[in-house]
């Protein structure tokens, strides 16, 4: 996994959790997925799940990285 993909996906994370949503609505709406926007939308419904779940232990990844 690339840096750059991990520092886009704490962004999006430190961002909030609606930000996420948007950024997987706008992956989702690609009519051409490749491989790609597929692990970006993994990565995303993964950042999603934990924010729902752990809020504080996310902010806490958040403030590490």
């Amino acid at each position: 996994m690339s840096m750059r993909s991990v520092e886009r996906d704490v962004h999006a994370m430190s961002l909030g959790l609606d930000v996420v949503n948007q950024e997987i609505a706008f992956w989702e709406k690609k009519t051409g997925t490749d491989r790609s926007v597929k692990k970006r939308l993994e990565r995303l419904r993964e950042a999603r799940q934990h924010l729902i779940a752990n809020p504080k232990e996310s902010q806490k990844l958040i403030d590490r990285l």
